[in-house]
């Protein structure tokens, strides 16, 4: 019989170089893949829309935290610079660390064991981020009086009971792990986003593209829940699909095999 720690390592004890390779192969396949918001340049504040952060999320999955965080970061800087808002410093700045941080959560929290309490807690913590973006943008609309408008009670207690039924359809599935690391890691990168552009504002000159002068601080939470929507759909969606064809495709890249269903030859 072949040992469950004998599979892991398979991966995990992979030599530098794989590391290196991988991380490079990440960082080409999210610059490359990006070159499409060309054809549909669609952007909030300098923000891109970007459905392709699948790719090192994919790659921190399955190589590991260190591996999709740095390919993020070089992806991005690339990608900034050559068909992005042209700013190097903006993107040292904010997209890179935005980026590693973010990807290298989700491929940290992904390839970590830990006890049931401390997974309901991550999972409850990766639903309240949506909860507090959406609970914030109706408190914005409403005003001080936000439960004093009858419409606004509703949609908030809809929020409420949506988000329940998406906690509990989480729970049950078997990708609950990844998808409450893609909901924080895509949080944290998201609330850097926000916050570095306001602060890069006061500081520097903003790139033509993404308006010149100082910009408010609600620019922070409107960056910050643009990135955050528009990119977790494709994390959850995307990413476990692929990460299982690859696991599919090549059964050293499990993390989760038993040994009672490997035998040794």
């Amino acid at each position: 019989m072949l040992s469950e720690k004998r599979v892991t390592l398979s991966r995990k004890g992979s030599p530098t170089s794989l590391q290196l390779i991988m991380t490079a192969m990440n960082a080409a396949v999210y610059f490359g893949i990006g070159a499409l918001w060309t054809v549909f340049p669609i952007t909030v504040y300098g923000i891109r829309f970007w459905p392709q952060v699948f790719v090192p999320a994919t790659f921190g999955v399955l190589f590991g935290a260190w591996t999709g965080g740095v390919g993020a970061a070089i992806g991005i800087f690339l990608a900034d610079v050559i068909y992005g808002h042209h700013d190097a410093l903006l993107s040292l700045l904010v997209g890179v660390p935005s980026n590693f941080l973010g990807f290298f959560i989700i491929g940290w929290l992904t390839n970590r064991n830990r006890a049931a309490s401390a997974k309901r807690g991550m999972i409850i913590l990766s639903l309240l981020i949506p909860v507090i973006l959406a609970a914030y943008g109706i408190y914005l609309l409403a005003g001080p009086n936000l439960f004093a408008s009858p419409q606004v009670l509703v949609a908030f207690v809809g929020l409420v009971v949506v988000v329940a039924i998406l906690g509990l359809a989480v729970v049950r599935n078997k990708w609950a792990d990844f998808e409450a690391a893609a909901s924080i890691g895509l949080g944290i990168g998201s609330i850097i986003i926000g916050i570095g552009i306001v602060a890069y504002s006061s500081l520097f000159t903003l790139p033509a593209v993404v308006g010149t002068g100082l910009l408010p601080i609600s620019v922070i939470y409107a960056a910050t829940t643009f990135t955050y929507l528009s990119e977790i759909p494709f994390l959850v969606l995307l990413t476990p699909p692929i990460v299982a064809a690859c696991r599919a495709a090549f059964p050293s890249l499990r993390v989760n095999v038993s040994s009672r269903g490997i035998k040794q030859h």
